[in-house]
């Protein structure tokens, strides 16, 4: 007989033998106890075996058995509790053969339908992946949409394959914000693939990059004379470096400011939000030279109503150079303070001689220009003129002592007093001239004689004392220089006149000896 009649035929069975079960849903296990004998007693151990499913018995007789004494119902409990699973024959005791048949068939139409569905989705990815080798060959960009945020990234959707975008690949930057990426779920971008992978249990990997297609983008967009938004990452001796959505482009510091500045963090810090101007593009290279001072506010933009010509200001001493110092008279603006505006009558070597840096002093503004932000400064101004005294102090004709300060093959300068510094010329060195070489050492003491002055235009001219003690005449016929600068002689009639002085100068003093022959021949 077929297993459907024989499930059928046990199903009859249990239901001429129902005994109530202490568990409902679970058929009892001894189903096979005649009727007269209680449903919670032990089987016989003599029992006669069950009744065939065409109703014919076994051939041997049953053997009459004493019926064993009464089993209390506790103590078949722990053997119906022992069977809580439901077998197949259990269920198909409980459904009629039409019943379990039609479940069969369910069962096997949604096994069939699933196994299409994956054979589909199989085939789809395939392809997909196919598409994707082509792109990656051919280094080639394609859509994906944005299905979900994940960790480390983006779940992207393309053609039923599924692929990743890491969150640092989504921008052209560094560092991508949460909000940005949440914003992006549902969209579609354009991507290229990073990387793809099919192993050989059919596995699919698929990562994929939209950094490149960014940064070209960006490079296309970027032209010298464009203007772009950035953000400083750091800040170096020479400038600093900012950011253009995700490209570095070097500011430096003379491009930083209009105004002259020691250091590029007077300007910028890390993290500002600055606008600079493309100055220069090198693709190959991945180098942009940027320039911000054009987006600054201008601090020369007050000077005008602030500083007047011929103001004392307080500045401090920012910068020394050979030819002055520049002064810082208000926050980003400086001066200019030359060389020859530190004293009235010294003759300053270098500035750092009379200044330090960060020495505050007091200057008088001598010139303003305010379309090149140039200020002129003088500090001898704010000090008494001793040349107002200069007469009264070192009148012409005065013999006196002085130190050299320095040799030229023009002549020497000499200080005096402390506090001037006179001029002697060669032809002023008489008998000590040594050919072409002038016969003083630096530092060292000298005898002189005052022969010229002028207040105004800050000269002292001095000469070299003949052997009798009067100043050399520099050739002259004779004579001498007395007070008032005048030069007596006697004139062949025998009578006096007086000449007025020659000048303290000539264009002769400045010629060296080898030039004067050069014009005498």
């Amino acid at each position: 007989m077929s297993d459907t009649n024989n499930a059928l035929g046990n199903t009859e069975a249990s239901e001429h033998n129902e005994p109530t079960s202490p568990v409902e849903g679970v058929a009892p296990v001894l189903t096979d106890l005649p009727s007269s004998q209680p449903a919670d007693a032990p089987a016989a151990a003599d029992e006669t075996p069950a009744e065939s499913v065409d109703g014919s018995t076994a051939d041997t007789q049953p053997q009459a058995a004493p019926a064993p004494p009464a089993t209390p119902a506790a103590a078949v409990k722990p053997i119906i509790q022992a069977t809580p699973t439901i077998t197949t024959p259990q269920i198909v005791g409980q459904l009629s053969a039409e019943e379990f048949a039609k479940m069969q068939e369910e069962e096997k139409k949604r096994r069939e339908e699933e196994r299409e569905r994956k054979e589909h989705e199989k085939k789809v990815r395939e392809a997909a992946f196919a598409k994707l080798s082509e792109y990656k060959n051919n280094n080639e960009a394609f859509s994906v949409t944005i299905a979900e945020r994940v960790k480390g990234g983006l779940r992207c959707d393309f053609e039923g394959l599924r692929v990743f975008l890491p969150a640092s690949h989504f921008s052209a930057k560094k560092n991508t914000t949460e909000a940005e990426l949440n914003e992006a779920v549902g969209s579609s971008v354009s991507v290229k693939i990073h990387d793809l992978q099919n192993d050989e249990n059919g596995l699919i990997t698929a990562v994929v990059s939209r950094r490149d297609i960014l940064l070209h983008e960006l490079w296309d967009s970027i032209v010298p004379g464009s203007i772009h938004d950035a953000v400083v990452s750091s800040v170096v001796p020479f400038g600093a470096f900012v950011n253009i959505g995700g490209v570095e482009g070097l500011i430096h510091i003379s491009q930083l400011s209009k105004t002259r500045i020691a250091t590029a963090d007077e300007v910028v810090k890390k993290g500002d939000k600055i606008k600079v101007t493309v100055l220069e593009v090198d693709k190959e290279k991945k180098k942009l030279s940027l320039s911000h001072k054009d987006h600054e506010a201008d601090p020369w933009s007050s000077v005008a109503d602030v500083f007047k010509i011929g103001t004392v200001v307080k500045g401090i001493v920012r910068r020394i150079t050979d030819f002055g110092a520049y002064i810082q008279v208000a926050s980003r603006v400086e001066g200019l303070l030359r060389t020859s505006e530190l004293s009235w009558t010294r003759r300053i070597k270098h500035p750092s001689d009379v200044l330090a840096v960060g020495q505050e002093i007091e200057v008088v503004i001598l010139e303003l220009n305010l379309d090149k932000h140039q200020m002129a400064l003088g500090y001898k101004q704010t000090q008494p003129n001793p040349w107002n005294e200069i007469e009264s102090k070192l009148p012409v004709g005065t013999n006196i002592k002085g130190i050299v300060q320095k040799v030229t093959p023009q002549g020497a300068v000499v200080r005096l007093l402390d506090e001037f510094d006179g001029f002697m010329p060669r032809s002023k060195m008489g008998p000590l001239k040594q050919g072409a070489k002038a016969p003083f050492e630096v530092n060292s003491e000298i005898e002189c004689c005052v022969v010229d002055l002028n207040a105004a235009s800050a000269s002292v001219i001095i000469a070299a004392l003949d052997a009798d003690g009067t100043p050399f005449s520099g050739g002259s016929r004779g004579g001498s220089v007395h007070e008032g600068g005048a030069r007596h002689r006697d004139s062949h009639a025998g009578t006096k006149h007086t000449e007025p002085a020659a000048s303290g100068v000539t264009i002769g003093d400045l010629l060296r000896e080898t030039d004067k022959s050069k014009l005498n021949s």
